[in-house]
């Protein structure tokens, strides 16, 4: 993705970017463990990058009809950096309903992942995050009964990287949707422990690690199984951490 950015604004995305936005996120995330865990069954190169993007452009679709979709640093190849968030009431609006998850592409995942794709995408990761983010934010007295905007995705090209995309695109969210009003927590998932730090910069704390498959003596992260690191931000930036859980968990 060598040409230039035409701007560095951010806008939301369209169907009509699907593409050019899945391709950063396949470069984005090309070494990543969770991604290298879902597809690392697909031998054959080109048929698993055609997986990958089938399931970012799903992910991508998803979201830009029932969520919030951004993209930062458009060039002619795509974008710079590209963000997937759900809303507060993402859920109620059909963000996982059937119709949407058919429209948004699914069922094409479905038959490109083959069974042990399936198995790891659609019995193993989803329940996994979804089942996780309810206990938490329903079961912690420090978050029940807020708002919650989940960061499902955010990557950027490696060209891109240093620029301060990242801070841009919080700020963008955070003050035109996040913090507005009485303001909402923000979650997300980090499937890169270096991440950490960086999102702690933005008022992040870790909650707990989530693992998706089996850790076992001799096994490979990233082939046998992928540590999620859960944060969340609280409202306006608040620090939950110094909060007390003394009233206990549901």
């Amino acid at each position: 993705m060598s040409s230039s950015a035409k701007s560095n604004s951010i806008r939301q995305l369209t169907n009509k970017d699907v593409t050019k936005a899945a391709w950063t996120l396949l470069e984005a995330f090309e070494e990543d463990s969770l991604s290298k865990l879902l597809m690392r069954h697909i031998t054959d190169i080109r048929e698993r990058k055609f997986c990958e993007l089938s399931l970012y452009e799903a992910y991508l679709r998803q979201h830009i009809a029932k969520g919030i979709v951004l993209g930062q640093g458009e060039t002619s190849a795509g974008f710079e950096t590209v963000s997937i968030w759900s809303t507060p009431d993402s859920e109620a609006r059909g963000l996982d309903s059937f119709t949407n998850l058919m429209e948004a592409g699914y069922g094409k995942v479905w038959n490109l992942s083959g069974a042990e794709g399936r198995e790891k995408i659609f019995n193993g990761m989803w329940p996994l995050l979804h089942d996780s983010c309810e206990r938490i934010t329903h079961g912690d007295v420090r978050f029940r009964g807020k708002g919650v905007y989940t960061l499902v995705y955010v990557g950027s090209t490696v060209a891109a990287r240093g620029k301060g995309n990242l801070r841009k695109m919080f700020s963008y969210m955070f003050e035109n949707y996040v913090d507005t009003g009485a303001g909402s927590l923000t979650y997300l998932e980090s499937s890169s422990v270096v991440n950490i730090p960086i999102y702690e910069k933005f008022g992040f704390h870790v909650v707990e690690n989530i693992m998706l498959g089996e850790k076992f003596e001799g096994a490979v992260e990233g082939e046998h199984f992928a540590v999620m690191n859960v944060m969340i931000r609280g409202i306006k930036g608040h620090d939950w951490t110094k909060d007390s859980a003394d009233a206990g968990k549901l």
